[in-house]
């Protein structure tokens, strides 16, 4: 979805030598696409695949380096240009020097994207001896600062941590989570409306949205959601961005993906920081205003219309 939606003319060409055969998306037929044991592109697709949801920014030499989905990402989000230019016949691959890597952190923390930094391990080498390589750090929208890369003589503006957010629908209403990584919190709203529920999506910067299952074929009220979620506010709503679906238990679920996003180990815990409701008036679930007709509702009579005058306005 997101190669989809690059724009830029440079990107959009790059695109169209990408193969979605595997994770970096390279063409092994390109020149310098091979993915043999003991290249660089498959030491890169074995740290990819420790966290695929990230850009993998990779240390060769003086420069840091991206391949495949990755350059074309660099290319749109962070105004690099492609190394070798535009020619067809090699595989799309972007980077910035060195001294460049903090802008190009915030380039893409800024649009929503987690970074993995591969270093190259410093300090001489045997003849042909291939240089080792770790995961050092990793940036995220919520935290794009990397230990090193904060240096005294900058000031540093700390944005407000970005949350992975989740939706759901019961009896109750609307429900939307949101789980900060950073905080190692999450929360819970529920009860709400379509219409508060969009609200709460366009005000809010999010790192990753997730829907429930529980949105499908349903036909209750004015969120009709077909087959696959057509219909509705909230589908016209989520139509244009990136999203994934999830099953099971909303809140266990969505923790679980968030530990799978950012490579937390399983028994890393969340507390829970949801504002308690308790000796406040409770609203009546959606799912029973829309039956008795409190909320406009297609094929039921309105409620307020019957019980009061025609003349009454407001």
């Amino acid at each position: 979805q997101r190669m989809e939606s690059c724009r830029k003319p440079s990107c959009v060409q790059l695109t169209q030598r990408l193969v979605y055969s595997n994770i970096l998306g390279l063409d092994p037929t390109l020149r310098n696409g091979s993915l043999k044991d003991g290249t660089l592109n498959m030491e890169m697709l074995q740290f990819k695949s420790k966290f695929p949801r990230e850009v993998l920014l990779c240390r060769v030499g003086d420069f840091y380096e991206a391949i495949g989905f990755d350059a074309c990402i660099l290319v749109e989000h962070a105004g690099l240009n492609p190394f070798g230019g535009l020619r067809s016949d090699s595989i799309p691959k972007a980077g910035c020097p060195i001294m460049n890597l903090r802008q190009t952190l915030d380039d893409l923390t800024r649009c929503g994207y987690s970074v993995c930094i591969v270093e190259e391990i410093q300090g001489p080498t045997q003849a042909r001896a291939r240089k080792g390589r770790f995961i050092s750090g990793h940036a995220h929208p919520g935290s794009p600062y990397v230990f090193g890369l904060a240096e005294v003589d900058h000031d540093l503006e700390f944005p407000d941590p970005m949350p992975v957010v989740g939706i759901s629908r019961s009896a109750k209403g609307y429900c939307l989570i949101s789980v900060l990584e950073t905080m190692k919190t999450y929360s819970a709203e529920e009860g709400l409306t379509e219409e508060a529920i969009v609200t709460k999506l366009r005000i809010c910067r999010y790192h990753h949205l997730y829907l429930h299952s529980s949105l499908r074929n349903n036909s209750s009220g004015t969120s009709r959601w077909g087959e696959f979620g057509e219909g509705g506010l909230l589908w016209g709503e989520c139509n244009g961005k990136s999203f994934d679906w999830f099953d099971g238990s909303p809140i266990d679920e969505l923790l679980c993906k968030v530990r799978e996003i950012y490579g937390l180990d399983e028994k890393t815990s969340f507390r829970n920081v949801t504002i308690s409701l308790e000796g406040r008036p409770q609203p009546l679930y959606l799912g029973t205003a829309t039956q008795i007709g409190v909320i406009p509702t297609e094929g039921i009579p309105s409620l307020p219309k019957m019980l009061l005058p025609p003349n009454c306005a407001g």
